[in-house]
């Protein structure tokens, strides 16, 4: 299933298992019409007054129920319409009924009629959004809505609650009855093998104190007070951590079953694809040649399925068309032959190559890494959203990412790094994890030469490169949309860093369809760099991160940091500045270190009339605990402050001052502990 599909799919489950309400409304109480605020979240958009999710599987039915209280224009924006996303061939919603109450107690009724929009469709499914707007909405509100999930008699359906909302929830009820025959349930795996399921699973994220209750009728948690999802700079993927309980049948007990047979199937469909033909072979012997080594024939087969057409960054060919052209994609063969395919596809084509070649190469299933978190327990293939691959390059295995267009050769994309899944092995399959990058394997070179005048406006170029994650980012960008409206991302996301009133505009970019160079791209520069107060004109110290906010800037933290991936970045800027106008002083070299975690240096000189400054920030560590915050966010308070540093500029000759800035690419010195 293409990964867009699985994931709408999961939507549409978040939003089915919806539960049986009172036939009758619930009138609102007078301290809830008079709500304005709420003391466990003051700073609340709206709140679940009560919120209810049961699922009748043995009746094929879910329903919803839900009350909130509006507390200000975000909450009226956030839930005036309401979205139910499902799968239009297997579920029907009926029942939507709504009402608007006031805070004086007028009722008005929902009575008009949900749209619906289709949100993905595919030969197999046909996913839609049911929209329906609640009438007269107004901070202070009480919006009352319930719906129900219909499904065939030979279909089942098990809830997946995602307990903790966007917003706080007072009270919430869920209950679940399954069907008492699991055993006449024909489970369907990822790779179309059907198994009857033997029982029921769960797997469940509750805070201490709270369980669910197994009854007679089934399966009932009842919840209050739960905290909104986190919203923090930085988070971990809260999809795996946010409270929940998610049920399955399946027909296994234990994930050591599971991963085994289902590896092993996923193994076997890989094999049919990769294994290396006559005629892949001599496709491949016309890429490399006898006398390479081992590593300069991987790199030769990455460059050429790098030049493929990767369709999941285009547009990927209904089966009429490819049926149209007399096209089929059975194996390697026919992928090679056509000279395109999905990143999947790409990555099994490479794998087979590389055994062409005589190089020993395996296939990884991987979750994403912004997304979700590999949870060996729970008994879902649907985790392993992508494929990379593993290349055994004189006797060390090298991961790589064909199927992501324009990565580099020995990088994979951040999201598959320290990724959790399942690999090949010479005697199967194993849980594997992917290696981590490293702050060397994503630079960003920062170069300007400026030109200041006497009233602080300020001219020139800037000229960035960049290798690793953020040259990956922006190729692929390119690739995808347009290339002004790219130009234009770029150029507002270095002005939101720059000195207030300083403006870039992207002139060119250079090798953004060659992943073997850097990623170089030229900005001219205008605007105000300095304030003008009198005789005096202040400036910024920095350039390039004088007007960037510090990271973490809250003083508290509840969650893990998550800071995505590794880097360096490295500064070097030029300003010459106007004729009769002098530095009152140089700013002080500064050294910030959190070792082995992260540093900072930054360096400034003044020769003739040009000042000049050198900066390096490199970040190693990524993960941190919560109560590491406070450390963490120390470093960055520090970086900011002296990124922020101001100079003044008076009227007087040219001062001759000593040293150089660190040339851009030279790395300022450290204590020489590794990062």
């Amino acid at each position: 299933m293409p990964s867009i599909v699985r994931s709408f799919a999961a939507l549409c489950l978040l939003s089915l298992p919806f539960v049986a309400h009172a036939s009758d409304w619930q009138q609102p109480t007078p301290e809830e019409l008079k709500m304005t605020s709420l003391a466990a979240d003051p700073n609340a958009p709206a709140v679940y007054l009560f919120r209810e999710e049961t699922v009748q599987d043995d009746m094929h039915i879910h329903t919803m129920y839900a009350r909130i209280k509006i507390l200000n224009e975000k909450g009226k924006d956030m839930f005036s319409d309401i979205e139910i996303p499902y799968e239009r061939r297997q579920y029907q919603i009926t029942n939507i009924e709504g009402r608007t109450i006031h805070p004086d107690g007028t009722v008005i009724p929902f009575t008009g009629k949900p749209m619906d929009k289709l949100v993905v469709k595919t030969a197999e499914y046909k996913f839609m959004r049911k929209v329906f707007s609640l009438p007269d909405v107004q901070v202070g509100s009480i919006l009352e809505y319930r719906w129900t999930v219909r499904y065939d008699d030979n279909s089942f359906s098990s809830p997946e609650w995602y307990i903790q909302q966007p917003v706080y929830v007072l009270k919430a009820h869920y209950h679940f009855r399954p069907t008492a025959t699991t055993n006449t349930i024909l489970h369907t795996d990822q790779f179309g093998h059907q198994e009857p399921t033997n029982g029921l699973l769960y797997i469940r994220v509750l805070p201490a104190g709270t369980d669910m209750q197994k009854q007679i009728d089934g399966y009932d948690l009842v919840m209050a007070n739960i905290p909104a999802i986190p919203d923090e700079e930085y988070m971990p993927p809260m999809h795996s951590f946010s409270y929940r309980v998610i049920f399955y049948y399946s027909p296994w007990r234990t994930p050591e079953e599971f991963w085994k047979q289902e590896g092993k199937y996923w193994s076997k469909d890989v094999e049919r694809f990769a294994s290396p033909t006559a005629k892949l072979k001599e496709a491949v012997g016309q890429i490399v040649s006898p006398g390479d080594s081992e590593e300069v024939k991987a790199e030769k087969l990455y460059a050429a399925v790098m030049k493929l057409e990767n369709t999941s960054f285009t547009r990927d060919r209904l089966s009429e068309e490819d049926k149209a052209a007399g096209l089929r994609v059975k194996n390697a063969d026919d992928l090679w032959e056509q000279k395109r395919g999905t990143a999947i596809q790409l990555t099994r084509l490479y794998v087979a190559m590389c055994r062409a070649a005589g190089l020993k190469a395996y296939v990884m299933a991987v979750t994403d890494r912004n997304e979700s978190i590999m949870m060996v327990n729970y008994l879902d293939w649907s985790q392993m959203e992508d494929e990379i691959a593993i290349v055994n390059i004189a006797g060390k295995d090298v991961f790589l990412d064909p199927g992501e267009r324009y990565a580099e050769f020995g990088k994979l994309k951040w999201i598959h790094a320290w990724a959790g899944g399942i690999r090949q092995t010479d005697n199967g399959t194993a849980m594997a994890n992917t290696p981590s990058l490293t702050y060397k394997d994503t630079e960003t070179d920062r170069y300007a030469q400026l030109q200041l005048d006497a009233t602080g406006n300020v001219s020139g170029m800037v000229r960035v490169t960049m290798t690793g994650v953020e040259a990956l980012r922006w190729r692929q960008a390119l690739l995808r949309r347009d290339e002004d409206d790219v130009k234009k991302e770029l150029a507002d996301e270095f002005d939101s860093e720059l000195p207030p009133g300083v403006h870039v505009k992207v002139d060119h970019f250079v090798s953004e369809d060659d992943p073997t160079k850097m990623l170089l791209v030229q900005f001219n520069v205008s605007g105000a760099m300095g304030t003008s107060t009198g005789k005096h004109v202040l400036l910024p110290a920095t350039f390039f991160s004088a007007g960037q906010k510090a990271l973490l800037a809250a003083s508290k933290r509840e969650n893990p940091i998550d800071l995505r991936y590794p880097s360096t970045v490295h500064d070097e800027v030029h300003v010459t500045l106007p004729d009769g106008m002098k530095l009152e002083s140089l700013p002080q070299a500064a050294t910030i270190p959190f070792m082995p975690n992260a540093d900072y240096t930054v360096k400034f000189a003044l020769k003739g009339n040009t000042f000049a400054y050198g900066r390096l920030i490199r970040v190693g560590t990524i993960l941190y605990k919560a109560e590491e915050y406070p450390q963490l966010r120390e470093f960055f308070q520090k970086t900011a402050a002296v990124d922020q540093t101001q100079m003044v500029l008076t009227p007087g000759a040219a001062v001759t001052g000593t040293g150089t800035a660190p040339a851009a690419g030279a790395p300022a010195k450290t204590d020489g502990k590794s990062l």
